[in-house]
């Protein structure tokens, strides 16, 4: 069922004014953990000239559904939907105007299914509001063991300078193994064993097992994969 009634005539987007350095959010494991609760990703929100954004759901596991398919629907498909200023960034789409959001999920709120499927709608505010309850939350239920553990306030920092990360997965369930390109290094999130528990491992290059977690999310985080290239360059340090 559609809640917005249909714009018979679209134009292409405009091009957006060019924006303004958006302060980043520092995420660390707790803060992760918690803002999932309030938000479906822990992208930052990168047009600040954007009232709303459109997250599109891709699925490695589900043919004309990866990662770079969405991606391009968003840039061929949804963004030509709107009037006025809107950006396609991977699998986001940022709108300024409420009609624009209202003819993008006119075209794609019905689907439930495969590409083009609408995973998250935001405000600004309410993105800048969970991320702030998220910040609080963390910062209460932060062990101190978390508190004091050498090198953290370098890894957020780490974790906040890295880019949105495009992971290719293959395989399914527990058997998953998800690569990506992180500042030329390749890193490998997999199923392996720690003192015969299973764990998430994150490898670096040649290097196996440089951080290990309880759960996936963690281990495929910025914040999870910064502590992993920390790691990494520690013991190519220690080898020299």
């Amino acid at each position: 069922m559609h809640l917005w009634s249909s714009t018979s005539e679209r134009r292409p987007a405009a091009p957006p004014p060019p924006p303004s350095a958006a302060p980043g959010v520092t995420h660390d494991l707790d803060h992760i953990q918690v803002l999932r609760l309030f938000v479906t990703d822990t992208y930052r929100w990168k047009r600040d000239w954007a009232e709303w954004r459109i997250r599109f759901a891709h699925d490695e596991d589900e043919p004309g559904s990866s990662f770079r398919d969405v991606a391009a629907l968003v840039r061929d498909k949804a963004a030509p939907l709107c009037r006025r200023a809107a950006e396609a960034v991977e699998i986001v789409l940022y709108v300024r105007e409420e009609d624009d959001l209202k003819a993008v999920f006119d075209r794609f709120g019905a689907t439930l299914h495969g590409a083009g499927r609408i995973s998250a709608i935001q405000s600004r505010s309410a993105y800048e509001d969970a991320a702030r309850v998220a910040a609080m939350l963390a910062l209460a239920t932060r062990s101190p063991q978390a508190e004091g553990r050498p090198g953290g306030a370098d890894e957020a920092r780490e974790a906040a300078s890295l880019p949105d990360l495009a992971w290719y997965v293959e395989g399914h369930g527990l058997a998953r193994v998800a690569t990506a390109e992180v500042q030329r290094h390749r890193v490998t999130v997999r199923m392996g064993f720690v003192n015969g528990s299973e764990m998430w491992l994150v490898d670096v290059n040649e290097q196996s097992g440089c951080m290990h977690f309880r759960t996936r999310a963690d281990a495929v985080s910025k914040m999870g994969i910064a502590m992993a290239l920390r790691a990494y360059a520690a013991r190519r340090h220690s080898l020299r």
